[in-house]
């Protein structure tokens, strides 16, 4: 009877994290005690056909990259394992092969899978959610958490504890930091939010684009500083006679987002000067395109060397401002040319508008003048 009076009238205790809706995202960042990192990013995609959902996770170490997908079941059992993994896929890096050192084995991208795991499985727990009825400690976390719940499970055969620090804002996990023994090896979360295309301007403003952890990541062809837990993915294509590949990311959700992208062409000399002339002419030309909405701007120009062209410019619009920031390079062997732009807008009504825009505009300069051929 008493089994059939909980499931009838639910749970008195607050839920872990907001309701899962297609579209959210959290971003994690881990630091070692020996000085190793992974950075995450969590994403849910939907719902399949059965009720599932589907969900992905990017991982990157100074290793490399891969994205991880998991299965979530709403109707699995409470003494299985949820979400379930599925296909790992490397994405940049060497991959593994041969005999491998501990120290290096644990910093490949495949290996932090089970991150993602420790952070999923919490939100099914009952302890998690009794934590949130009990006292809240003051904390200083990104995306403005400066409450949390502590929730300390002992690891069984183990001589250390885990520390989840649990605050129900933060999407998709309920979990703002995970450490070993309050404090060693933190997870913490650095960005949350939703963001669908087809969704209008919600009430809710938590939706975050993380601008710190900047780190220098090398590419096929070029090197570029940028925050950890911005994933560029690639495609190549044949444009004008050029051999193009774009690189791509996009952050944040509908009330904060952000985008960077690097094109990167290869040709013969005339054609690649042709084509950073045109380049330089297209991004010159934005403020005549959409007269009134964008603007360029003095300030924040990023500083370059050589021939490289910068650019900056402020966005407006009935419910939004932003910036933008743009580079234009040349290979001194005159084989190539990379175009870096990156694009950031906030609603007016976000009132964490001026700092995203002072971030933007410090973060987008240092990542344009960060660029390197290689």
């Amino acid at each position: 009877m008493l089994d059939w009076l909980k499931k009838r009238l639910g749970s008195k205790h607050q839920p872990v994290h907001p309701p899962w809706r297609a579209g959210q995202y959290v971003t994690y960042f881990l630091e070692r005690e020996d000085g190793t990192w992974t950075a995450m990013a969590i994403r849910l995609h939907g719902q399949m056909a059965d009720g599932s959902w589907a969900l992905s996770a990017d991982f990157k170490t100074p290793l490399g990259e891969c994205t991880a997908w998991f299965r979530s079941d709403p109707r699995a059992p409470l003494d299985m394992p949820d979400p379930t993994p599925g296909r790992v896929e490397r994405i940049r890096g060497a991959s593994m092969s041969g005999n491998v050192d501990v120290a290096t084995l644990v910093q490949r991208p495949e290996m932090q899978t089970s991150m993602a795991m420790n952070l999923l499985l919490v939100r099914r727990w009952d302890a998690a959610k009794e934590a949130l009825g009990g006292a809240a400690r003051e904390v200083r976390y990104p995306c403005g958490i400066d409450r949390a719940y502590p929730l300390v499970t002992p690891i069984p055969g183990a001589e250390y504890q885990k520390h989840h620090d649990l605050n129900p804002r933060v999407m998709l996990t309920g979990v703002a930091c995970l450490s070993i023994d309050g404090g060693k090896n933190p997870i913490t979360v650095t960005s949350f939010g939703w963001s669908d295309p087809k969704g209008s301007m919600p009430d809710s403003f938590d939706d975050f684009v993380d601008f710190s952890h900047p780190k220098r990541v090398d590419h096929e062809g070029f090197s570029l500083a940028y925050p950890a837990t911005w994933f560029l993915r690639s495609e190549e294509t044949e444009e004008s006679g050029l051999r193009t590949a774009k690189h791509f990311a996009q952050l944040g959700g509908n009330t904060c987002a952000a985008t960077l992208s690097v094109t990167l062409s290869h040709g013969e000399d005339a054609q690649v000067a042709a084509e950073r002339d045109g380049i330089v002419s297209r991004v010159e030309a934005l403020p005549g395109s959409k007269e009134g909405e964008v603007r360029r701007r003095m300030a924040d120009v990023p500083v370059l060397s050589g021939d490289a062209a910068g650019f900056a410019f402020d966005l407006g619009g009935p419910a939004i401002d932003g910036f933008s920031a743009n580079g234009v390079f040349r290979a001194e062997a005159g084989d190539r040319v990379a175009h870096v732009s990156l694009f950031g807008c906030v609603a007016r009504a976000n009132p964490r508008r001026d700092r995203a825009l002072a971030d933007m505009r410090a973060v987008f300069r240092e990542t344009v003048e960060s660029f390197q051929f290689t």
